[in-house]
């Protein structure tokens, strides 16, 4: 059925009706070719082990949001290296099974083995076939029963002071495919203000705040739909920075050094994953096609700048 696979511009060209009967198609195709494989899950041992590991406590926010039966596409901001193992951990804690979805073209072996034991989906970011299928898969895993967790902004938000990066099209569409909610998640890892020697001293603590349902429209442009979950999460996440006294509205407001050294041990020093900041930046989505500002650093003449800090340069911003 080949015109299952639409473009996004093709799809916002359909009429309210084309759209609905495409997504109900999209829908059988997912409950028919992407069957959720029954295999051993490996939740509970995950989760035991990640527990020890962090030095952090968890606090769960929004939790009259979440449907009884916990069936819904959590779509979360994205920003170190704990997110997916944090997702994990929260959901088996409520008693629920979460299929996530995974970037699995920058994790060793292990890694992703240890994910696919916890019944995450994984994507090879730079294949469109293989992101697509990602995108089914995670819908019949949905249709099936399991909650689906989905990290919109494709790669870590490093911004000094920009709430969210932009979120990409897919969570909507697989909330139209679905017809499951979607529940903003904030994880806000609280960090302190002070130099840190290493990536485990750099938070007092996770707050993961769920916010209200948004159900998709199935006729309705998904481009303008993704911009409400993106005001959500944004509107969420301001709420929260509020609360915890961070000011953080203009790069005024930043300390570089401080944020240097925080992000330097997030990229280099965080759970054996290295994030290669020029690799990374593809997948940011732009919506003029002009790259994407991420990070900043010091140049030459101490200006703090647009730029990439990398790891034998950043060693300088770490007393050990």
């Amino acid at each position: 059925m080949t015109n299952l696979f639409l473009t996004n511009r093709e799809l916002e060209q359909l009429g309210p009706k084309q759209k609905i009967e495409y997504f109900s198609n999209l829908k059988d195709y997912c409950i028919s070719e992407y069957t959720r494989k029954n295999r051993k899950s490996c939740y509970k041992i995950v989760t035991k082990v990640y527990s020890k590991l962090r030095n952090y406590d968890y606090d769960i926010r929004g939790l009259k949001n979440i449907p009884q039966n916990g069936q819904a596409l959590y779509v979360c901001n994205h920003s170190n290296s704990h997110d997916i193992l944090t997702a994990i951990e929260i959901f088996k804690d409520m008693g629920l099974n979460a299929s996530v979805l995974v970037a699995s073209d920058d994790l060793n072996g292990m890694t992703k083995t240890l994910f696919r034991s916890c019944e995450a989906v994984s994507i090879d970011r730079r294949d469109k076939n293989s992101t697509e299928e990602g995108v089914y898969t995670l819908s019949a895993n949905l249709v099936s029963g399991m909650p689906g967790v989905i990290f919109g902004e494709g790669t870590w938000n490093l911004h000094p002071y920009k709430r969210m990066q932009q979120i990409k099209i897919g969570s909507a569409k697989i909330g139209a495919i679905t017809e499951m909610p979607i529940i903003p998640t904030i994880f806000e890892y609280v960090e302190i203000p002070d130099i840190c020697k290493r990536e485990k001293e750099l938070y007092t603590k996770c707050i993961i705040s769920f916010g209200e349902p948004i159900y998709i429209k199935r006729d309705t442009s998904l481009v303008f739909q993704t911009q409400e979950v993106q005001q959500s999460l944004e509107n969420s996440r301001l709420q929260l920075w509020k609360e915890l006294n961070i000011v953080r509205t203009s790069l005024k407001q930043v300390k570089p050094e401080l944020y240097l050294n925080h992000t330097y041990l997030k990229k280099f020093d965080g759970l054996g994953y290295i994030y290669d900041s020029k690799s990374e930046s593809e997948f940011l989505f732009s919506k003029d096609g002009t790259p994407v500002i991420n990070e900043f650093y010091l140049d030459a003449h101490g200006n703090f700048i647009p730029g990439i800090t990398e790891k034998e340069d950043g060693k300088k911003y770490i007393k050990r």
